[in-house]
């Protein structure tokens, strides 16, 4: 079963390379923007989840595809890497499964190895704690390179 932070995921890669969420009911398709802010989700992409899981939308899907994001919280789908081009796709785990077909397969410019591929958001003080403690382990951190710096100047 797919779960809430994976369909959330799902979109947010999607919503990075264009692809638009369809509100059946009311006819608008959104692309949130800016997906993150931050670590987090944006507003304006919250905004759109709230969107997907109210009941007085209607059906809610991703631009290309025919399961609603409502069918994706349901025990019977899970996401998975596709295996052309790496991105989220639901996939039918119970039953028969429909022509579902990746979403990228009317992107003309997809998949595409010299583009930076979409991402999650990222905890920029983690990130950051992480390159330092790395840095220090290599020994080439600033304390090392101002040591080699004074014993040249010696």
């Amino acid at each position: 079963m797919a779960s809430e932070t994976q369909v959330k995921q799902y979109l947010a890669y999607w919503f990075q390379l264009g692809k638009k969420l369809v509100v059946e009911k009311s006819g608008e398709t959104l692309l949130p923007e800016p997906i993150f802010h931050g670590d987090r989700y944006s507003q304006a992409f919250n905004d759109c989840w709230e969107l997907c899981v109210s009941p007085d939308s209607g059906d809610c899907y991703l631009e290309g595809t025919q399961q609603t994001v409502r069918q994706l919280l349901e025990p019977q789908w899970d996401i998975d890497p596709c295996a052309r081009c790496q991105m989220p796709v639901p996939i039918l785990l119970h039953g028969t499964p429909s022509c579902a077909t990746c979403p990228c397969h009317d992107l003309s410019f997809w998949p595409n190895d010299e583009l930076p591929k979409p991402r999650l958001q990222v905890n920029t003080q983690v990130s950051l704690r992480e390159l330092c403690r790395r840095i220090a382990e290599t020994g080439d951190g600033p304390s090392s390179s101002s040591h080699s710096r004074s014993n040249l100047n010696s």
